[in-house]
């Protein structure tokens, strides 16, 4: 196994997706939980798991859970589920009952504390294979003083819904999220960030310490992490 923080550096995002595929399925187990970034970082990863007809069964037995999602996003956005589900779970033909998603349309306390007790019954995810928003965010866990633990609501910074929609940008927005702590108690962590314009936010998340305003600081201290970047 890879050491702890072992970085992998790639100028060509398409074999940084590539590299990060070929780990993944040197390291994944049958039936295993498994987490998967949506945005505009993962998607080369998506081509690399869909181009690989090698794998596809163990990828077929993996269980998924989704990390984040809008809640009632303006009309025409595509919902994360959405996303994976074309990219992800059709192309490499996963059963329907291993996809554990975010329902944007139902009331989002009620989603939570759904949510909530699937987790407790399956566990934290053993891999989260990650994004970083350009202030710092890991699935939609925003800055902030006190962050929730478990799957929470959040309302989204103008910095990230500046990011995320490139026309009529929303005045604000909220989304359901996996809590920090969650993402802590995963085994291993593979963070994807193939964007040289993160390169600063992402050296003042590996260097530590933590600090809620940069949330993804909470991974510099992770025992089994490994970073993908430009």
């Amino acid at each position: 196994m890879m050491g702890a923080n072992t970085t992998i550096r790639e100028a060509d995002p398409g074999l940084l997706a590539e590299r990060l595929r070929q780990d993944l399925c040197s390291h994944l187990q049958p039936g295993e939980l498994i987490c998967i970034p949506t945005g505009r970082s993962p998607e080369r990863f998506y081509t690399a798991l869909a181009e690989d007809q090698t794998s596809i069964d163990l990828w077929r037995q993996l269980r998924f859970l989704q990390l984040d999602e809008y809640i009632a996003p303006p009309a025409g956005t595509i919902s994360f589920r959405e996303t994976l589900q074309q990219k992800v779970y059709d192309p490499l033909g996963v059963p329907t009952e291993q996809i554990h998603t975010i329902d944007s349309t139902a009331n989002p306390a009620q989603e939570v504390e759904r949510l909530e007790l699937l987790v407790a019954r399956l566990g934290p995810p053993r891999t989260a294979i990650l994004g970083l928003g350009s202030n710092g965010h890991i699935a939609f866990n925003e800055p902030c003083d006190h962050p929730l633990p478990g799957y929470h609501a959040v309302s989204l910074s103008q910095e990230t819904l500046n990011d995320n929609f490139s026309d009529a940008v929303p005045d604000q927005l909220q989304a359901i999220t996996i809590g920090l702590d969650l993402l802590k108690a995963s085994r291993r962590i593979y963070l994807l960030v193939p964007q040289a314009t993160k390169s600063q936010i992402l050296d003042r998340c590996l260097q530590g310490p933590y600090d809620p305003q940069i949330p993804g600081t909470c991974l510099h201290d992770h025992p089994d992490l490994h970073i993908y970047r430009s």
